[in-house]
């Protein structure tokens, strides 16, 4: 049985063991999330094995050269059912926008070749714009807010001034005035700590 690893577009891996028939995969697999045909990719990941394996040289008995013991440098470019470190971005930010933790794009950016260096600095630098956009949003929010807690302060100045109260009017102000406030508190904890919102950036 070869294990074969598979990189769906959609961002899912999945890994099987299968007994290749010709080199090849003895029937169809597919995505486990999306249902995306993987067949192509399991072909891909078989003959890329393969390879591998005929590249690598026999160990004999005694002291060997170094070029019997040298190891074959990996091919250059993704393997099969990764991506390129472009798309990998993109996807890695996709991830960080959506709420996914730090582990979870951490292991995604591995997954797709990148060093441990390089996907530690890529992801703080995603979380850093996360936390920027959220901030951003914040701003929003508070700013929404003390516009919507001034609407029943200008409705109390109103009446005051006619010398009248409509009732049903002042109350949806004083709604109003509720929800500017608690926009208010939650722009001031965007502001404040961003990297505990958690979710979507798009829903904050």
């Amino acid at each position: 049985m070869v294990p074969v690893k598979i990189q769906c577009g959609c961002g899912q891996q999945y890994e099987f063991e299968v007994e290749p028939l010709a080199g090849r995969m003895p029937g169809p697999v597919a995505c486990p999330v999306c249902g995306a045909d993987g067949t192509e990719a399991g072909n891909e990941a078989l003959a890329h094995k393969a390879a591998v394996r005929a590249m690598t040289p026999t160990l004999r008995v005694g002291v060997a050269s170094p070029a019997s013991t040298a190891v074959p440098r990996r091919p250059a470019g993704p393997l099969p059912g990764q991506t390129d470190r472009t798309q990998a971005t993109v996807q890695a930010r996709a991830k960080v926008s959506w709420g996914e933790s730090k582990v979870d794009v951490m292991g995604y950016l591995r997954g797709q070749g990148l060093s441990q260096q390089e996907t530690a600095e890529l992801v703080d630098e995603l979380f850093r714009e996360r936390a920027a956009e959220i901030r951003g949003r914040g701003i929003r929010n508070l700013l929404c807010g003390i516009m919507l807690i001034c609407v029943p302060i200008v409705a109390v100045c109103f009446f005051m001034f006619a010398g009248y109260i409509e009732v049903k009017t002042l109350l949806v102000t004083i709604i109003v005035g509720f929800i500017g406030l608690w926009l208010v508190i939650k722009g001031v904890g965007m502001l404040l700590s961003p990297n505990s919102e958690k979710g979507d950036v798009a829903d904050q």
